[in-house]
């Protein structure tokens, strides 16, 4: 249970920089 929860904390971690990422690149392309 550990192991998967910590996979999905890893999953949503990872999509948040991504999308935080996107967000910085259109601030900086205006």
């Amino acid at each position: 249970m550990y192991l998967v929860n910590g996979t999905i904390f890893e999953l949503s971690q990872s999509m948040f920089h991504y999308e935080k990422a996107k967000l910085l690149n259109r601030i900086n392309f205006k």
